[in-house]
């Protein structure tokens, strides 16, 4: 009897100690948790590291306190903590999506970067987006606005000096999926060749199947530049051999247009 009190003895004292050794835990748990959410409480509300000064700079065309305006709308933080809604303007979480909703708000914006103040200060350094060309959509009530050389919208055209000397496109015809950017490309390379042979291009006409430049000329030229099959090096390359040739080099005033679409050939009228 003695020797199975003896041995029952030792296994509720195991189990005892285990016991103590599992609350240390739990007890160490609960503890650091208190003091995390503390100190993150501390960071998010403390008002010491609410934002109290705001500053905007880079913008040229974008009214500061427009800015400025939205900026401090942005810099909130809402979220719930045990069904009560509460927002913050803590420096630790200023602007993080914010500055997406800021470029949404003003398509002008291409970049904005965020420097923080300790404890309490945030500022805004703006790039605008440099206007690059004039895009009118004729099969849209003829909306026309301006583009950088990305073919992100900017703003609605306002005729002013300053974009006198922009390209001016007009898209006559809807084309499906259109990529701005690649077409903005295409038209650069052409312009550029044009340019090196003396005509100064003025504008490019879309059209579903083809593009139609505009230039101090009086005769068009057709290039393709959508479809997958379109070569426009090779295009190009095909109104240099013509450009050289002075047969028809002396008669573009007198041509009505150029084709150069289609395989090998350049047809002329």
């Amino acid at each position: 009897m003695k020797r199975r009190a003896t041995v029952k003895k030792r296994k509720m004292s195991r189990r005892r100690k285990k016991s103590i050794f599992t609350n240390f835990y739990f007890s160490f748990s609960v503890f650091a948790s208190i003091i995390i959410l503390s100190g993150v409480g501390f960071l998010l509300f403390s008002p010491r590291f609410q934002i109290s000064q705001l500053s905007v700079s880079g913008n040229n065309n974008i009214a500061t306190e427009d800015l400025e305006r939205v900026a401090q709308d942005k810099l909130k933080t809402s979220f719930s903590i045990l069904g009560m809604d509460v927002s913050t303007e803590s420096i630790f979480l200023s602007m993080g999506k914010g500055v997406n909703g800021l470029k949404e708000s003003f398509p002008e914006i291409e970049k904005v970067t965020i420097k923080k103040n300790f404890p309490n200060g945030i500022s805004l350094q703006i790039v605008e987006k440099t206007p690059y060309a004039i895009w009118t959509d004729e099969f849209d009530n003829s909306k026309c606005y301006l583009v950088d050389k990305n073919g992100s919208y900017i703003k609605n055209y306002e005729p002013k000096d300053e974009y006198a000397s922009l390209i001016k496109i007009n898209e006559k015809e809807e084309v499906k999926d259109l990529d701005k950017k690649k077409t903005l490309e295409s038209f650069s390379k052409i312009e550029t060749k044009l340019k090196n042979n003396s005509i100064i291009v003025s504008g490019f006409d879309i059209y579903e199947g083809k593009i139609v430049v505009q230039s101090n000329l009086a005769c068009k030229i057709h290039f393709c530049v959508f479809e997958d099959y379109c070569d426009l090096d090779w295009q190009i390359e095909k109104l240099s051999i013509l450009l050289g040739d002075s047969k028809y080099s002396s008669k573009l005033d007198k041509l009505e247009y150029i084709e150069l679409r289609f395989g090998n050939q350049a047809n002329i009228k």
